[in-house]
């Protein structure tokens, strides 16, 4: 096993005087990229027109959404529409 030179630290705790979290499981502190997890895992893409392209930008930009919500949003609202119609 390689010894490590200590440069500057104190000694560590005895046992007794270690906190009681040392026992306790460890667990990874959250960050801000788990928090906006979505769990939208599957990559989506497709060619469209260009001015297609343009409107759908400028309405999640307008509405400060993603892409992929204004697109969820619009397959729900045309399932909806075909479930009343039919």
């Amino acid at each position: 096993m390689a010894e490590f030179k200590r440069r500057n630290l104190p000694p560590p705790p005895s046992p007794a005087e270690a906190p009681a979290n040392l026992r306790a499981p460890e667990t990874a502190p959250t960050d801000g990229r788990s928090l906006r997890a979505t769990g939208r895992t599957h990559q989506l893409a497709t060619r469209v027109r260009a001015e297609f392209y343009d409107e759908l930008k400028i309405y999640a930009a307008t509405h400060r959404i993603k892409l992929v919500e204004v697109l969820e949003r619009a397959f729900e609202a045309l399932k909806e529409r075909e479930k009343s119609s039919g």
